[in-house]
């Protein structure tokens, strides 16, 4: 499978399928990504067996694509909540473009329900998050000074912090990108992942498509901060907690799946049933490339 993708393809958009039915869904979120993919990239296409496809016109790798429609479909399209969440770790606004047609298209759907984008320019590896948590994590109260100090170490490591003006402009730009298929429909409400209060002003207050859902993550603090929730609060945004890391999958790892290739962007999609709040499917699509020198 890797020569056969390694030869022919600069660019490659990866779909894991439905890894619930691989008992892959209920892991860390970078664990459930690697797995998927290695069952995806080392499965072998020429046993009869086979699940995967090789989507030649397109360059795709596609993991049981037959299963996942067959979830998508076994309730009408009003009975299913269809949400998303695109990772991305460098300003490419042809990145989102590429995320948002690849799930439309792999998942054979005209629209989803939510799409929430975590931007992480200067991403904190896995280790470094771990590190930020246990300091955070340190008992303490209101008005106390370690819960002064553990303020001061958030604010210090918040997204507006870390990445600056020019992070907060490419950013708005990247959320334009997604407005796009807002305003056509194609996306029922937008969310954005671990902004500060601050950052998150200011992209509300230049958006067309207002956000509606904002995510935070608790491993690097120990309670939501309280601008953050008075914001959210006053304009109506849901307001949900992950632990998602900022940076889903190391380059060293997906080198090992993927010789030759490197991550432009990856996301993850799930597939609700209203009436029952059940998860009926689950899953990541990665796409990926090569440099020219190395074709």
């Amino acid at each position: 499978m890797i020569p056969t993708i390694t030869k022919n393809y600069q660019n490659v958009v990866i779909s894991t399928g439905n890894i619930i039915n691989n008992e892959l869904g209920q892991r860390k979120s970078n664990e459930e990504l690697y797995d998927g993919l290695k069952i995806t990239l080392h499965n072998n296409p020429n046993s009869e067996s086979a699940v995967v496809e090789i989507d030649k016109r397109h360059g795709r790798v596609l993991c049981a694509t037959q299963e996942l429609n067959s979830r998508l479909t076994e309730n009408g399209r009003n009975e299913i909540s269809i949400g998303a969440k695109i990772f991305l770790n460098k300003y490419s606004t042809e990145c989102i473009n590429q995320a948002v047609e690849a799930l439309l298209n792999i998942l054979n759907v005209t629209h989803v329900d939510n799409v929430v984008l975590a931007y992480h320019p200067n991403a904190l590896t896995v280790a470094s998050a771990t590190t930020l948590a246990t300091t955070a994590k340190t008992p303490c109260s209101e008005g106390s000074e370690s819960g002064s100090s553990t303020s001061v170490s958030d604010a210090a490591n918040s997204w507006s912090a870390r990445n600056g003006e020019q992070g907060i402009e490419e950013l708005k730009l990247l959320y334009k990108c997604l407005e796009k298929y807002a305003l056509k429909q194609q996306i029922k409400q937008l969310g954005i992942a671990d902004l500060d209060a601050k950052t998150l002003a200011k992209l509300y207050k230049s958006a067309e498509v207002v956000p509606t859902i904002a995510q935070v993550n608790l491993a690097t603090c120990c309670v939501v901060p309280a601008e953050l929730h008075e914001f959210c609060r006053d304009h109506e945004l849901v307001l949900n907690t992950h632990s998602d890391p900022e940076l889903l999958l190391a380059e060293e790892q997906f080198a090992c799946l993927a010789p030759g290739y490197t991550i432009d962007w990856s996301l993850r999609y799930q597939v609700h049933v209203r009436c029952r709040s059940v998860l009926t499917a689950k899953g990541y699509i990665v796409g990926a490339s090569q440099s020219s020198t190395d074709n």
